[in-house]
């Protein structure tokens, strides 16, 4: 079974503010779970999603927003 993790160590491993990986969990970017009023994170929820972006990704290069 996967561990589940905080948002705050979610954020840590993606080096982002806490508040984009709120964001990103209310828009459904980033897979969730929701526990009473508390996020968690699966981490092998978080491993598909980051080899799911990489396959997505490996054909064009990434572009940033102006």
């Amino acid at each position: 079974m996967s561990r589940l993790l905080t948002a705050e160590q979610v954020a840590e491993r993606y080096q982002l503010p806490v508040s984009q990986v709120y964001r990103l969990t209310r828009t459904g970017a980033l897979p969730a779970v929701r526990l009473g009023r508390y996020y968690r994170y699966s981490e092998g929820a978080l491993e598909a999603f980051e080899k799911s972006f990489e396959n997505e990704n490996t054909t064009e290069p990434v572009r940033r927003a102006a």
